[in-house]
């Protein structure tokens, strides 16, 4: 008899840690690097680059892997591709050519919120106390975010939050989706198939936009910075976790990825920290702590430490 955990009680590993937080580091730079690069050649096309550059660089390595691991998933890479990256990649690049760049990243944090509540909305989960509290705080946490911006309230405004939020209720959907339908496919594999199919499904929009603008040389290697390092190096590594883990356990990273954005754009960015975004930063952080479970390591006189422990909602 096997004694390995299942993925859904499995505490994540030192390994698993450790690729959370370099996600959260090279995720962190996306948003200033669309900072930079979207208003220069248009969002949509922001977000075409960033998919074509990590979709070429994937297919070098395991294009014809790839091939092998599409049949008969067609259907699934396309639903990857769509839900993982030629949606929330837009509506990112939309949301940073109004939003500060940390800013949008808070917005990005409700990526396991999204995915507790669809569990509860969609999958029949049951709702506890903590879960509910925790989804109460997410609220407030947006809330709290937006009337306490600096940004001028209006219909821009009011669409770059929604589409902030879009970002992270489409990545929750395509965890859910990942791990019931594609979780036998390898992380390269399926991160080469995700970028292609999300390059050619977000090419037909930006195409509609018209020509893209022509990058000065800070949007150059931006675009570049985000379609290979943020990209197409770390994708295949979230779905190793992923494929490890749960959808949910995996979502943390994006409450370590506010942090790194925060950081990176008031250093190259000069972005200003103000209360507001300290304020949501720790009630986002207080809402997915409810949300996950998570458990403090304890020490006890004549015991070890007991590993940190990310408990999934039910059913993932």
């Amino acid at each position: 008899m096997s004694n390995q955990l299942p993925a859904s009680r499995r505490p994540l590993s030192i390994v698993d840690l450790g690729s959370l937080l370099f996600l959260g580091a090279v995720w962190g730079a996306v948003f200033l690097f669309m900072r930079v690069a979207a208003p220069e050649v248009g969002p949509v096309w922001a977000a075409e680059i960033r998919l074509a550059i990590g979709a070429s660089v994937l297919v070098v390595v395991a294009g014809r892997r790839t091939l092998n691991a599409a049949r008969g998933r067609v259907a699934g890479f396309l639903v990857v591709g769509a839900l993982f990256s030629a949606v929330p990649f837009t509506l990112i690049a939309y949301a940073t050519v109004t939003l500060p760049a940390g800013f949008a990243a808070l917005l990005n944090a409700a990526t396991p919120l999204f995915t507790a509540a669809i569990g509860v909305a969609f999958l029949g989960q049951a709702i506890g106390l903590r879960i509910a509290a925790g989804l109460g705080v997410g609220v407030v946490a947006v809330v709290v975010l937006v009337g306490l911006s600096p940004l001028e309230p209006g219909i821009t405004t009011i669409l770059a939050v929604a589409a902030g939020l879009g970002a992270p209720a489409s990545y929750a959907i395509a965890g859910n989706f990942v791990r019931a339908r594609m979780s036998s496919v390898a992380p390269l594999e399926l991160a080469t198939g995700m970028l292609v199919s999300g390059a050619v499904l977000a090419l037909p929009a930006a195409l509609l936009t018209g020509a893209p603008g022509t990058p000065a040389l800070d949007g150059i290697v931006s675009l570049v910075a985000v379609g290979i390092l943020s990209t197409a190096v770390a994708w295949p590594i979230f779905f190793r976790v992923l494929r490890r883990t749960t959808p949910t356990a995996a979502s943390t990273v994006t409450f370590i990825v506010p942090a790194f954005a925060l950081t990176w754009s008031s250093i190259l960015l000069a972005e200003p920290v103000g209360i507001g975004l300290l304020v949501g930063f720790g009630l986002i952080l207080v809402s997915l702590m409810l949300v996950l479970g998570i458990v403090p390591a304890v020490r006890l006189p004549g015991r070890p430490v007991a590993p940190l422990v990310i408990h999934a909602a039910p059913g993932d």
